[in-house]
């Protein structure tokens, strides 16, 4: 799917001769829950799986997962991957691993799914979509989603590689709002499960902590009142006096 680049990525398919590779092409950029919505509503496979232009499936990686997709009896299989540095250094996401039984509450608490890793039945993406309202953190909300409704199954191998950039306080100043769409949409879950709503708190007061600390001061208020951590209580303390 391109989503109106000016790259040139066109030429390039002018004269594809693969069957198996469908290029699809709109005029106007829509971002890219659009275009994995777009591309999947003309898919007509029984499995669906997502790469962006940026990030490497390894060469089995399809093949072990659906293979561990069928082994497990899940809708929905999302493996590891690499996280690259521009240095070139890299290390294994997600950093912590979701425990059985309690998957949904530790996709509360955090990301451990990025797009490229899931392979799923159609049946998940035609009754969860991406939702379009996201411009970050789309693939999170798409998985809070399915662990709420569906099984999933962790294969833990890196079979992706993905290039990440610095986590620097302009990014840390735009994840912001972000953080705060997904956790509004999901409050309901977020009440239901204390703990990953200290975690999501303690994420979204680091955020401001270096730009607003009064507003970061609340956030780490919130999460110190959910799970007592001394943690928390410092930093709200210490973005209170400044």
């Amino acid at each position: 799917v391109d989503d109106a680049s000016t790259d040139g990525t066109e030429e390039l398919f002018q004269n594809m001769q693969d069957p198996r590779v469908k290029y699809l092409r709109y005029e106007q950029n829509r971002g890219a829950c659009y275009a994995r919505n777009y591309g999947a509503e003309r898919a007509s496979g029984e499995y669906i799986a997502f790469q962006d232009s940026d990030d490497t499936w390894h060469p089995e990686k399809l093949k072990k997962q659906l293979a561990h997709l069928k082994a497990t009896g899940a809708d929905l299989c999302f493996c590891g991957m690499n996280r690259i540095a521009h240095d070139g250094s890299r290390f294994y996401y997600p950093v912590h691993e979701p425990h059985e039984g309690r998957i949904l509450e530790d996709f509360l608490a955090e990301n451990r799914a990025g797009t490229q890793t899931m392979l799923m039945y159609r049946r998940v993406w035609e009754r969860l979509r991406f939702d379009e309202s996201f411009r970050r953190y789309q693939d999170w909300d798409f998985a809070i989603r399915a662990a709420e409704s569906f099984r999933l199954a962790y294969l833990p191998e890196a079979l992706a590689d993905s290039e990440v950039g610095g986590d620097s306080i302009s990014f840390a100043v735009k994840s912001y709002p972000a953080l705060v769409h997904l956790y509004t949409k999901h409050a309901a879950l977020y009440e239901k499960y204390p703990r990953s709503d200290a975690v999501m708190n303690r994420r979204m007061g680091k955020r401001l902590h270096a730009s607003d600390p009064a507003s970061a001061a609340k956030h780490y208020g919130k999460s110190f009142r959910l799970c007592h951590k001394w943690y928390d209580l410092a930093y709200y303390l210490g973005d209170t006096v400044r």
